[in-house]
């Protein structure tokens, strides 16, 4: 039984990056409230079959492996979602990458391979799927925190979401006559996977930074993103919204 009060039947959402962390989380709380999804992953495909046997019973759910960064896999993926939906009401750019370098170790091919799979990936993706959009439709990007807090040694990393946030901007006005609501969310200190990698006296310092003393989880995430996804968000656009608990 759905208890949540957001109601997205009939409604078609696509999750790039959804077989894990915070996208997973979107694709769960999307299907909750009642949106078909079609999600991509790159290479989690256990991951990617577990979460459609989980929502199996929930709502109709398909994974796409697509790797973001080759645009001959954009235009795979966008043909394979029209035959399968028809139609997208909400897009979520969730899937990215990230790395930490100090700026006089940055190469070329980091700077490449970012700032393609950050960048031009979501923007060729979106541009794609714009015929398959609907009108009163919903893009959310996921972008990050670090391009307020000025995080030492993500310097090109926060440059690839800062120019997600430009596109929210500029996309807000360009789709409004289509009643399109493009927006970001940026994420502050956040328990995925990749808290792993990172030591205790880390991570206590991170929950230490957010008002409320916690590191964020990926479900805080997703609530931010069903909102904006919802009717309930549709006054909010061209917006880059902070969900860090108080950074």
């Amino acid at each position: 039984m759905n208890s949540n009060p957001i109601d997205l039947s009939g409604q078609v959402a696509l999750v790039t990056g959804g077989s894990r962390g915070i996208g997973r989380a979107i694709v769960e709380d999307l299907a909750r409230s009642g949106a078909a999804i079609a999600f991509t992953y790159v290479s989690s495909a256990d991951k990617a079959k577990e979460l459609e046997a989980e929502l199996v019973n929930v709502s109709r759910v398909k994974g796409f492996q697509s790797d973001l960064s080759d645009i001959a896999h954009l235009n795979e993926l966008v043909a394979a979602i029209k035959s399968e939906f028809g139609s997208i009401d909400i897009v979520v750019n969730n899937a990215g990458i990230f790395a930490s370098h100090p700026f006089e170790d940055v190469t070329e091919s980091d700077f490449d391979r970012l700032f393609t799979t950050n960048v031009k990936g979501p923007f060729f993706l979106t541009q794609q799927l714009l015929p398959l959009i609907q009108n009163q439709g919903r893009i959310i990007n996921l972008s990050s925190g670090s391009t307020q807090h000025h995080v030492p040694l993500t310097s090109v990393y926060a440059a690839t979401k800062a120019a997600l946030e430009q596109f929210t901007r500029l996309w807000s006005k360009e789709l409004a006559p289509r009643g399109i609501t493009v927006n970001s969310i940026l994420p502050g200190y956040t328990a995925t996977d990749w808290v792993d990698y990172v030591s205790k006296e880390q991570k206590n310092w991170m929950a230490s930074q957010a008002a409320f003393g916690r590191l964020g989880s990926a479900q805080d995430i997703a609530k931010a993103v069903l909102f904006l996804a919802s009717d309930l968000g549709e006054w909010v656009t061209g917006q880059n919204i902070a969900v860090d608990g108080g950074l």
